[in-house]
Formats: structure tokens, sequence, C-alpha cells
């Protein structure tokens, strides 16, 4: 397999990689196969997309759609769908149609060449650190900086400390003024390097957390022997403004997707 294709596979792959390391860790996820779709379920979270996200599902699986929205109904989950572009798209998107979906937004993903710049100057006031082995901080920032429902939020940090037990993941806290203010994760799968989550707390947001923790994570990536880095964005987000300015560009749009819509 050669050419965009095969290129933005690479990139989806690592991505998702990163997801099914993470969610399968997790005591209260379930990970199915079928065929190459990996279909991640979490019952007790219908309504947490990430929790019930469909991977890797290409146009040679369309024939799967049936027993995965099966899968997911079995739940009472309408699970939701990333599709990178692919030959035959519009093959999969007639069978997504007729198992009952309809495309309900889109995401970014960008890339960019590494090594990068070296990075700047830290605003004022922000520190960088890479975690080791004390996660309170950092546990307690990355939910909390989705602005997690505080219902829910002892529940998304017991499922974020899990993301130190993944083999590749670097994990890294922002500090203002010595207080906890964002915190990312860098997944090293080389020769690609993926920026997988960042959050700042809603306190100390448009300080320049976000872009100094890209910075640090390029930084780190390419001392790493990686050569290129990608990263999943919201399309027209804060975090796609953020990620453009430190040099990423358009690798490809995904199409979001979601199973059980009326």
């Amino acid at each position: 397999m050669t050419g965009p294709h095969a290129a933005a596979r690479e990139l989806e792959w690592v991505g998702s990689e990163y997801m099914l390391r993470w969610l399968g860790r997790t005591e209260d996820s379930e990970i199915a196969d079928f065929g190459a779709a990996r279909a991640v379920r979490t019952p007790g979270h219908p309504d947490a997309d990430f929790l019930n996200t469909v991977h890797r599902l290409l146009p040679e699986d369309a024939g799967q759609l049936p027993r995965i929205a099966a899968h997911y109904a079995d739940a009472g989950v309408r699970p939701w769908l990333e599709l990178m572009p692919a030959p035959d798209f519009g093959d999969l998107a007639a069978a997504l149609a007729e198992a009952g979906g309809r495309q309900v937004g889109f995401l970014a993903m960008s890339e960019r060449d590494l090594p990068a710049a070296p990075p700047g100057a830290l605003p004022p006031g922000v520190t960088i650190e890479e975690v080791a082995s004390d996660l309170e901080d950092f546990v307690r920032v990355l939910p909390a900086g989705h602005d997690v429902p505080a219902e829910h939020l002892e529940d998304a940090i017991r499922r974020t400390r899990e993301c130190a037990g993944i083999a590749g993941a670097r994990l890294y806290l922002a500090r203002v003024h010595r207080v906890p203010a964002a915190a990312a994760v860098l997944f090293l799968a080389p020769p690609v390097a993926y920026l997988a989550n960042a959050s700042t707390l809603e306190l100390h947001r448009r300080r320049g957390c976000q872009t100094a923790l890209i910075q640090r994570r390029l930084a780190d990536a390419s001392a790493a022997g990686c050569t290129r880095a990608a990263v999943i964005t919201e399309w027209g987000s804060q975090s796609h403004a953020n990620v453009a300015r430190a040099g990423f560009r358009g690798a490809y749009t995904k199409a979001v997707w979601r199973l059980g819509v009326s």
C-alpha cells in the first residue's frame, strides 16, 4: 500500500493505538474486534463518546456494520465512529446510513515534520515537568481541564491514572507559579509521535500552557528519534489553532458518525 491512503493510515493507526492501549487497561471498558475495526464499549458511560468509539473502520469492513450496531445496541450505547478518508468511502457511508447512522461532525488530523525548532522561552510563571512517579496532580488536572462533570470526576481520575502504564506514553504537567494548571500526554511510536491528550484548568487558560506543552513534547519526540508528529483536534477549536501555530499542517479530515441516531 502506497500513496496518500498509506500515509493517512499510518497516522490513524498510531492515534488509535494510544486509545486502545489506554482503554484496554481500564476495568469498565471492553474492546471487541470486527474485522480490522476495534470497538470500544463502556456500558456504564453510554454518553461518553471517547469511551464508546469504533476505531479503524475502513470500507473493506463495511459488512461488519450490522454486527457492530447490534453489539452497541445490546448495551444501550450509540457509538461514535471517527472515519479517515479512504478509497470507496462512499460505500462505507452508504452502509453506515443503512445501519442507522448519520454524520455529526468533523475532526482534524494534523502533522508536522521533526525536528521542530528548539522550545522558546516559557511564559511568565509557567514551568513544565515530566511526570514520573507522583501522579496525583496530573491525574486530577487532565480530566478537570476537560470540564468533566463533578459527579463523574473521581471515575475519570481513576481512569486517567491508567495513562501511566501505557507503553510508549510520557506524561507532562504545567504549573503556573507552582500551581498545577495543565496536563498533556505524548505517545511515542517511532517514527511517529502522537500528541495524545491535553487540557488546561479554566482558571489558567490563555496563559500559554498548551503552547509550552506542545513545544516540550515536540522536543522530546525529536530526541526520542521520531521524524513526524501528529495530533487530532476538533475542527476550528482553540486546540486546532494552537497546533497550527506550532507548525502543524492539515493531514486529513475525519468524518464523525454516530449509530443509532433517529
